[in-house]
């Protein structure tokens, strides 16, 4: 039975990445900081799609962690087939003019070591198998700029030059790596915006409607599986056309 790993994948698009795997058969591996949770998702999993799954404690920060819980899965699940690392630090707010080293490490490091940690680890095991997908949630700030997301869109725009390169690396070795460039997605984040405030960001972008944690899930599971069996080193965007759009500029906050 094929086995996938997603990171930061108890709630928001994490677990409905998680879901889609699970809904396929997929024996599952999630990550959480919080280990009660990640084991809690793992068991719903296995009780609502009769699957094996499992939680593990992860801090992208924490490189020997990383080594240990990737050592784990492959001991609990014997392999590993799909890779999707979606944990991120969102770095909002954040003027770069005053900017230290503890926030940068915070973002950079978080979203662009620790993704580069955890991809080589999935290829130690893939590689074994002479074969596996590797997944990278990256973003339209990848391409586009907003103000008070210099370090995320530096991190993310790391992630995808990282996927081509390992592209290029891993192939070879049965390997594929590709990105999902994502635009706005409707998360709990959103719970606490009006009607108003929903509608005037929709507004921004030619589709005039934001994805779902669902519609990341189909993108993600086209790339991890075979249905995408020649696809390496390539961005999948689903964004409701924001990157097509010249979206206002609001001068920023200085």
């Amino acid at each position: 039975m094929a086995t996938v790993l997603v990171t930061a994948a108890t709630k928001n698009t994490g677990l409905a990445i998680a879901e889609k795997f699970a809904s396929e058969g997929f024996s599952v591996a999630v990550t959480s900081r919080n280990k009660e949770e990640s084991e809690k998702t793992a068991k719903k999993l296995t009780e609502k799609y009769n699957i094996n799954a499992k939680g593990y404690k992860l801090e992208l920060l924490d490189v020997e962690q990383i080594r240990s819980v990737f050592a784990e899965v492959r001991k609990d699940f014997g392999g590993l087939d799909t890779f999707v690392a979606n944990a991120a630090n969102l770095g909002v707010d954040i003027d770069m003019l005053s900017v230290d080293e503890e926030e940068y490490e915070a973002v950079v490091d978080a979203n662009l070591k620790g993704s580069f940690f955890c991809a080589q680890q999935a290829a130690l095991i893939m590689k074994e198998q002479r074969k596996g997908s590797i997944v990278f949630i990256s973003s339209v700030h990848s391409h586009e700029c907003i103000w008070g997301r210099s370090l995320y869109t530096a991190s993310k725009g790391g992630i995808n030059a990282l996927a081509r390169a390992m592209a290029i690396e891993l192939g070879p070795l049965g390997i594929r790596t590709n990105c999902i460039i994502a635009g706005a997605i409707k998360t709990d984040r959103w719970n606490s915006l009006t009607p108003e405030q929903i509608a005037k960001k929709r507004a921004n972008w030619p589709v005039g409607l934001e994805s779902t944690g669902e519609d990341i899930a189909n993108g993600v599971f086209y790339l991890g599986t075979d249905l995408s069996k020649t696809v390496s080193g390539t961005e999948l965007t689903i964004d409701s056309g924001i990157l097509v759009s010249l979206l206002p500029f609001n001068g920023g906050k200085h």
